[in-house]
């Protein structure tokens, strides 16, 4: 790598999948005990954050042009970009799937709600008071949590294809909430860069 990983995550057939602050995504394949590289995209941005969104495909974040790019993985080309997800490009910050089919957007100012069959942008919540939606968790089929710039942590139920805030703890860190996480029995992580990670 020339630059920072953003992302790394296993693919469903178990190969890996990274992004990089460098433009590339890069593939690896496990031969006996250790990964190595099979495939690499060249990208027209900085890369944000990578998700599987369907069996043979991934989608991931050109943060250069606020793009969404949703990649075939056996025809190995892109299938299309969606343009214009966050005013600010450096905020594309989460890639969260909602449903099976949809897929939640983290960005500076809103969140949008894209449909992966259609590929098409069908929600957009405009959450410019928040400065930022740094994580995004999936708590249930029926709720999401988004954390924010501001440090506090919003709870969002899920309603057919929108999403409505039900709920906000608007002092759960004293600055940036970097991540989210689900860990079981009903409870969750978060971190700040108040350095403190607090479990709810």
């Amino acid at each position: 790598f020339r630059s920072a990983v953003k992302k790394l995550i296993e693919l469903n057939n178990r190969q890996l999948v990274s992004c990089s602050f460098d433009k590339t995504i890069i593939f690896y394949s496990k031969n006996n005990n250790e990964y190595i590289k099979d495939n690499s995209i060249s990208t027209n941005g900085e890369n944000g954050p990578v998700i599987q969104t369907k069996d043979n495909e991934i989608c991931y974040s050109e943060s250069d042009n606020s793009a969404i790019c949703f990649y075939d993985l056996t025809k190995r080309r892109i299938i299309t970009k969606i343009y214009n997800i966050s005013k600010e490009t450096d905020f594309l910050e989460n890639l969260t799937m909602m449903t099976k089919n949809l897929l939640v957007v983290g960005g500076y100012d809103k969140l949008s709600i894209i449909n992966v069959n259609s590929y098409s942008l069908i929600g957009v919540i405009d959450v410019s008071g928040s400065d930022c939606i740094f994580s995004v968790c999936l708590l249930n089929k029926n709720m999401l949590l988004t954390a924010d710039k501001k440090g506090r942590i919003l709870q969002w139920e899920i309603d057919g294809d929108n999403l409505r805030l039900i709920y906000k703890n608007q002092n759960a860190h004293d600055n940036v909430i970097n991540c989210l996480s689900k860990i079981g029995n009903g409870l969750i992580l978060s971190g700040g860069r108040d350095k403190e990670v607090k479990i709810w």
